[in-house]
């Protein structure tokens, strides 16, 4: 995997306690604070993702705006999705109607 050097500063307080997470762990500070990231990154990217799609399925942004933020690739399964839900709400729509017509209800 290609890597780029990212540069931070953080508080003697924090790069304290990181010490002492390292040292108890055994573990390189740098590995466990990449990791950490990735872990954190990974979920926060997938949450927004998420409120995205959201946004999108209710009209609110377009398919172009998706594609845009996060790729063609998401925005086409989002749409992809989105289709499934609304022939698969059309479906229990119709079957409902059918029941409703034999005298059935749930």
């Amino acid at each position: 995997m290609e890597t780029e050097q990212f540069n931070i500063r953080i508080p003697k307080e924090l790069l304290q306690d990181l010490e002492v997470v390292s040292s108890l762990l055994k573990v390189n500070k740098s590995e466990w604070v990449k990791t950490k990231l990735a872990e954190e990154v990974h979920e926060e990217k997938n949450k927004l993702i998420m409120e995205l799609s959201t946004l999108y399925a209710k009209g609110i942004i377009s398919k172009e705006k998706v594609g845009e933020s996060v790729g063609k690739e998401i925005a086409d399964e989002m749409e992809f999705i989105k289709n499934k839900a609304l022939e698969s709400a059309k479906r229990g729509i119709a079957h409902g109607k059918g029941l409703r017509k034999k005298g059935l209800s749930f």
